[in-house]
């Protein structure tokens, strides 16, 4: 476990995270099963065609897109509901590759993962309510799945950062080449990982999180304002390469949303960084947004900030400590 020498040489580009983009099948379930035990408050509804997005972002450009932006303690997500789209797709393995979990972290003296197992989390792990101790560092680790089939990480932390009930703390992208994706991330957000760890895993409780034997990895974390970005490598075993590029339209984790001061300036960047776009630019509840890809294919948006939009900045929602 090592901080990565370029770890604050740089400028951050983004404000932060100002939202997680969740495709669901059904999105009156989704928002039940979160908002009944987790801060999950309802700030924004809007509609639009599927059409707006274009091919090169989702597979089925019929009927309209709900767009739902959810508060959590730490951001906002912003669920979308396809009406011609699928209600269920099949969710990618703890190993990737892509978007594979969100981490909802919560305090010892109310631990959330008890409540999500009750209402039908379906363990990956192999432990109950309890979770895993990984090395008496006052965590405990748990992955299950959602009744969507979407994996979420549940923390339960000793000595939390923040107040509350719960609160997101990071999106993992689980990926092919740990190396290349760290300098990519290194290059869009403007700064190295806080923290990297080479060939992890060797452990009894390593393999009860993540469900394999003998599991080892590489990881990485980028501080993003308010949240983080873990970017994994799966060793054994293997993270396969990516197949294709994942689109909107498919059920689970579709894109980070980083918000920036000056959309049309941010662009530029990106385009001297050779990062490509995909899609037109979208009004999404009045906020312009731009969707881009990694190397690896995983879509994350870039969106013009706007303090007074439903919801408000990413600057809201800075860590306690």
């Amino acid at each position: 476990m090592a901080a990565h020498p370029s770890g604050q040489a740089q400028k951050a580009a983004y404000i932060g995270l100002r939202s997680i983009g969740v495709t669901v099948g059904d999105r009156a379930a989704t928002q039940a099963f979160y908002g009944k035990d987790l801060p999950f408050a309802e700030v924004d509804r809007f509609s639009i065609p599927a059409s707006t997005f274009g091919p090169e972002l989702v597979g089925t450009l019929s009927g309209d897109v709900e767009v739902v932006t959810v508060e959590v303690a730490s951001g906002l997500l912003q669920l979308m509901r396809f009406s011609d789209g699928p209600r269920r797709s099949e969710p990618p393995p703890v190993k990737g590759p892509g978007y594979t979990h969100i981490c909802w972290q919560s305090p010892a003296s109310d631990p959330a993962l008890p409540k999500l197992i009750d209402r039908g989390l379906s363990m990956v792990s192999r432990c109950g309510a309890e979770g895993v101790d990984l090395g008496g560092y006052g965590i405990r680790y748990a992955y299950g799945r959602d009744p969507e089939g979407r994996m979420i990480e549940v923390e339960i932390l000793v000595a939390p950062p923040r107040s509350g009930h719960a609160w997101v703390a990071h999106i993992a992208n689980v990926v092919s080449d740990h190396p290349a994706m760290l300098e990519f991330y290194t290059r869009l957000i403007g700064h190295g990982p806080h923290r990297v760890l080479r060939d992890g895993g060797g452990r009894r409780t390593h393999d009860d999180v993540t469900g394999y034997d003998n599991v080892r990895y590489h990881g990485g974390w980028f501080r993003v304002g308010n949240l983080d970005i873990e970017v994994w490598q799966f060793l054994n075993p293997p993270t396969p390469p990516p197949l294709a590029r994942r689109k909107l339209d498919t059920i689970g984790y579709n894109a980070p949303v980083f918000e920036t001061a000056d959309l049309a300036r941010e662009l530029e960047r990106l385009a001297g960084l050779g990062i490509p776009l995909f899609g037109p630019q979208i009004d999404l509840g009045g906020l312009m947004t731009q969707y881009a890809s990694d190397p690896e294919g995983n879509l994350f948006a870039v969106q013009q900030s706007d303090p007074a939009a439903p919801g408000g900045s990413s600057a809201r929602f800075a860590r306690a400590a």
